[in-house]
């Protein structure tokens, strides 16, 4: 059976410990290759403005590579990507990223693909009509009109 491949969207905030060019693009390839060895296709990666090194809204603790106590880290470097995968291989994915020490934290959503409707379509739709709806409408009209007649 096919498995179904999905778009999703993944944020990572890698520790600011790791956040040189070198050290973040080996994190990005390892994700990388974990969702082309899985069947999926990187569509899209961003971490240029706005994104990049930010300050974080709170403060994390979490540990640092070989040390032996939390540390508190207000800054993480933000990794926007883009990809298909079918939705069994996601598991795979979460626990490399479980796995590699320099993600703070990571979130993934599936991104629905939304249908693209014409003008008349929308505002009858925002009108609570659908397309149907009105078409039945006026064939009610009409044979009203004939019953007049």
């Amino acid at each position: 059976m096919r498995e179904r491949r999905r778009d999703y969207e993944m944020m990572i905030v890698i520790s600011p410990l790791h956040a040189d060019e070198e050290s973040v693009m080996a994190i990005v390839d390892r994700l990388k290759q974990t969702i082309t060895d899985q069947g999926g296709e990187l569509t899209d990666l961003n971490y240029s403005s706005p994104w990049g090194r930010r300050k974080l809204a709170y403060p994390i603790r979490e540990y640092a590579g070989g040390e032996a106590s939390r540390r508190n880290f207000t800054e993480g470097f933000y990794v926007l990507m883009h990809f298909t995968l079918a939705s069994m291989k996601v598991l795979e994915l979460e626990r490399t990223i479980k796995l590699t020490d320099p993600i703070l934290r990571h979130m993934i959503t599936l991104v629905e693909r939304r249908k693209h409707l014409s003008r008349d379509e929308s505002a009858a739709e925002m009108a609570g009509e659908t397309h149907d709806d009105s078409e039945e409408k006026e064939k009610e009209e009409e044979l009203v009109e004939e019953s007049d007649d």
